[in-house]
């Protein structure tokens, strides 16, 4: 087949079926139910249009962690999930992990559980596309949630991302500068959840499509590779030094922020190369 620069490429893993709509679970805690903040998942579902569908199922206070003090498989959504029959699921936890009551006595359960849960969730019918997201960070210790221990979850949901071969979602270095967006420290503004919907459905979208509208040879492989971070730059930068790199999107890196409106001229995106296995990141 000879690929045509300007022609969108669909790859779809999903299986939604031509009728329906893609359904997008988004699993996580206060910050993705959005009862204090921002509710990204609403962002997300405008930006991806009406061929998605997209449910809300986070829960406030919930902890990966099942001993945690408000465990989401006890105290979260696992039944709608099931129920919802997702596509693709996001998950996003570990922000209530870091409270003494939940870390101090079960952080070393933590790995355990979050294989668990995706155990648990490659049980669904749909089999679906799996994306954990790590973690917004957090600018103040508001509510017992320490910035500290989430450094150190952050570093085990990247070991468990490589050893499944899971694709990770950086909702944590695009924000680093934007202090801003949480008011309290922990919980996103409007304009926050609208970055953290920007940067997953950007990695929805590399996952899912390939588009460009430059040289054949800018396209990653089209076989059915797993990804792993290879580099970040700011958005700001015009061009790549390799052909085989590409951003969230699926296209050479942009100028600009994640969003026109907000103009995050630092934030930074990690860039993805396709490989034939599992690897450590090369930043």
């Amino acid at each position: 087949m000879i690929i045509k620069p300007a022609i969108v490429l669909v790859v779809l893993s999903v299986a939604a079926g031509a009728a329906g709509r893609i359904k997008v679970s988004c699993i996580g805690n206060s910050i993705t139910e959005g009862n204090m903040g921002g509710k990204y998942p609403v962002h997300l579902q405008a930006l991806l249009g009406s061929e998605y569908q997209v449910e809300n199922d986070g829960v406030s206070g919930t902890t990966m962690l099942k001993k945690g003090d408000k465990p989401y498989w006890t105290k979260g959504k696992f039944n709608q999930v099931f129920a919802f029959k997702p596509d693709i699921v996001t998950i996003k936890l570990g922000t209530n992990d870091t409270k003494s009551q939940n870390w101090d006595p079960h952080g070393g359960d933590f790995k355990k559980d979050c294989l668990a849960m995706i155990d648990t969730l490659d049980l669904l019918s749909t089999k679906p596309d799996i994306f954990v997201v790590l973690p917004v960070p957090v600018f103040k210790t508001t509510y017992g949630i320490r910035d500290s221990i989430l450094k150190k979850i952050i570093v085990i949901i990247k070991e468990i991302a490589i050893e499944r071969t899971l694709p990770v979602i950086d909702a944590n270095t695009p924000l680093l500068g934007f202090s801003r967006y949480f008011s309290d420290g922990v919980h996103p503004n409007e304009a926050g959840a609208d970055t953290i919907a920007h940067v997953i459905y950007r990695a929805l979208m590399a996952r899912t499509k390939i588009a460009s509208e430059y040289s054949p040879t800018s396209l990653p492989s089209l076989q059915s590779k797993p990804y792993r971070t290879v580099s970040f730059i700011p958005f700001s930068r015009r061009r790549l030094t390799s052909g085989t790199m590409f951003d969230l999107a699926g296209r050479a890196a942009p100028a600009g922020g994640i969003d026109d409106r907000f103009k995050l001229h630092s934030a930074r995106l990690y860039l993805l190369e396709s490989v034939a296995g599992p690897a450590g990141e090369g930043d």
